[in-house]
């Protein structure tokens, strides 16, 4: 079917964070060059239908099948065997990543490399039961060349999609290289099939899946050749560790979660997945072709070994945060590791090899002692419209709020994570949530599911949102400390201290028609060389309580309430607060036209230099010999 509809297109845009996730390179990556959407559902209109191909109907019918089971399970098998990801939970990728074994999810060498085994050993078995054609072929040889056409075949049944192919081409080389010779090179097949893979596509270098891959095959092969074990179970064995040890760099540097049990979780369920997951989902499609009855009556039992997946994730799983290393980390491991395992041995290479292991020691120790020796840090991070701040000295670290999460896309997962772990924060003093909004609460579970963190703050004791309720479930079963803050509670951490300005009387629980953003938590922060005031969205009549409140609101850097809406940096206000900075956290061309025109008037009209998310991206702010520094990471901060 044709439908017909305006589509608003934009280019996609980074939100200028330091070192964040660049989803700009990550969609060139899948040949997505342009994003859009439909503002409204009501102009799009059927012009007309297209022809499917066999394919596809294949597809369809075979996902539809699928769903009408109606299980988790189903979602994952859908992923893989069908590639189909797009109603895979986060609740259900955390459960895999949990254990270490997210691979399973995603259609990889594994899974190209599982179809060439299955089509070949029942081609194999098939043709030596037909005598007249086992007697006049080369059985052994027919039974391979089908094993690497049922790769074809499955890769043109799963779709176009860049990393499916990717795959593919590199199994198909490395796996046809072992099946179609007697002698081969398995190494120099893995280089040429990397060669092809970026010849074709030369942004897939930037990709986590074709990195990881490629060194996952890489460490498999070095071993195999260092130790050629006899044992199949020995076999098993090393190759995990050494996918495992050969990955390990690369995901520190690009994921920062790792999972303590990975390599005793793909030691039980690679063996699961390959033997008894994926050879019952591979035939439950083939039975498609005859029977919908016994095709999901195979899914179902190939589901039993996702449920014991899933099961386990829920009851062993851990992620624990990782600091991210310097670049030049990972660049010591991979050539230490290399030379380790391909190097001839020479004088030459056991000096590189041990000034490789220098500085895979020295380097995490170098780094930890620059960020303890870091100053006071006003660290705004653009999350889009909403709000976040980080504010760290030496080894204490304290975040304000972490964006929202709508239509899937979690800020605490996507940005304020990984902005964490680039600073090395694996530890959180204290998490305030100044009120439940949720482009203010809406990324806090998944930072205190992941984290480490003392305490947290809030505006009150009770909310109904389901977002604070999940926030107090999370807490009491992490054992963290949560209590609700007013005017007069203070912390000091190390030489800087945190007092609470707003709301002014502790507040017992939400009412109806209470207006939240009045009794947003209020905080001045600071030390000696610089004071901040952050007003989340306490604006309005807030900022007058504030202003006769009979005691000092002064600061040098101004945290704008409520992005910049009409109602704040009212002229009684800044003359109490006399700032030299003002920061407003804001999304870029929002629908809500903030910050306002009169905001940035009042501010220029009091030489406050004003700085906003959506224009200079990622904010900085520490004070240098007694100068404010401002440091703007958005490559966009020139734009006015």
């Amino acid at each position: 079917m044709h439908i017909r509809s305006k589509v608003i297109l934009k280019k996609p845009r980074p939100y200028g964070n330091i070192g964040e996730f660049d989803y700009t390179r990550y969609l060139k990556t899948k040949g997505i060059t342009l994003t859009g959407y439909i503002k409204d559902f009501n102009e799009i209109e059927k012009i007309g239908s297209t022809s499917i191909s066999k394919n596809q109907r294949f597809k369809a019918h075979a996902s539809k099948i699928l769903s009408n089971l109606a299980r988790p399970e189903a979602e994952v098998l859908k992923a893989v065997l069908l590639g189909d990801k797009s109603c895979l939970t986060n609740s259900i990728r955390d459960r895999f990543a949990c254990l270490g074994i997210s691979h399973l999810m995603a259609i990889s060498g594994l899974h190209i490399g599982l179809v060439i085994m299955f089509g070949y050993l029942i081609s194999f078995n098939v043709l030596r039961c037909i005598p007249p054609i086992a007697t006049r072929l080369d059985t052994p040889l027919v039974a391979k060349i089908i094993g690497l056409l049922s790769a074809l075949l499955y890769a043109g049944l799963v779709g176009p999609y860049i990393p499916t192919i990717r795959a593919t081409i590199m199994a198909m080389v490395v796996v046809g290289s072992l099946l179609l010779t007697r002698k081969n090179d398995i190494t120099n097949s893995l280089a040429f099939s990397g060669i092809v893979i970026l010849l074709i596509w030369p942004i897939s270098i930037y990709s986590p899946s074709f990195l990881l891959s490629f060194v996952a095959v890489l460490g498999i092969i070095g071993i195999i050749n260092k130790f050629n074990p006899k044992s199949r179970f020995l076999s098993l064995i090393i190759i995990t560790i050494a996918a495992t040890v050969f990955t390990l760099p690369m995901v520190l540097y690009i994921f920062g979660f790792v999972s303590p049990l990975g390599l005793i979780s793909n030691l039980i369920f690679v063996p699961v997945f390959s033997l008894f997951v994926m050879p019952l989902g591979l035939t439950g499609l083939l039975v498609t072709f005859i029977s919908d009855a016994m095709a999901s009556y195979l899914f179902l039992l190939s589901m039993y070994g996702i449920t014991l997946i899933l099961k386990a994730g829920d009851l062993f799983g851990v992620l624990l945060p990782v600091k991210r290393p310097w670049l030049i980390w990972v660049y010591s491991c991979y050539f230490g590791l290399i030379l380790a395992f391909f190097g001839k041995k020479t004088r030459a290479r056991t000096i590189l090899v041990t000034l490789s292991v220098i500085l895979i020691v020295t380097l995490p120790i170098a780094q930890q002692q620059i960020r303890l020796g870091r100053p006071l840090t006003f660290d705004f991070i653009s999350v889009g419209q909403g709000d976040a701040t980080l504010i760290t000295s030496r080894r204490h670290a304290i975040l304000i709020d972490a964006g929202g999460s709508w239509s899937g896309f979690d800020t605490g997962r996507f940005i304020v994570a990984p902005h964490l772990l680039q600073r090395g924060i694996t530890r959180l003093d204290l998490v305030v949530i100044t009120h439940s909004h949720p482009d203010h609460i809406g990324g806090i579970p998944f930072i205190l599911k992941r984290f480490n963190v003392d305490k947290v703050w809030t505006n009150m004791v009770s909310d109904w949102d389901p977002v604070f309720e999940d926030v107090t479930r999370i807490t009491r079963s992490r054992s963290i400390p949560i209590k609700a803050v007013c005017l007069g509670d203070s912390i000091n951490l190390g030489d800087i201290t945190i007092e609470v300005l707003n709301p002014l009387k502790r507040i017992d629980r939400r009412k109806k028609g209470m207006n939240l953003n009045l009794y947003s938590i209020v905080l001045r922060i600071g030390n000696n060389d610089m004071k901040g005031l952050f007003m989340a969205d306490a604006e309005g009549m807030a900022e007058l309580s504030l202003s006769h409140l009979g005691r000092s609101i002064s600061a040098d850097v101004l945290k704008v309430a409520h992005h910049g809406a009409a109602r704040s940096c009212q002229e009684v206000f800044l003359s109490k607060v006399k700032p030299s900075i003002a920061v407003i956290s804001c999304g870029y061309k929002n629908r809500y036209h903030v910050p306002s025109p009169a905001v940035l008037q009042r501010l220029g009209g009091n030489n406050i230099k004003a700085f906003r998310t959506d224009m200079d991206g990622e904010i900085m702010i520490r004070c240098k010999e007694g100068i404010l520094d401002v440091k703007l990471q958005s490559p966009y901060a020139d734009i006015r």
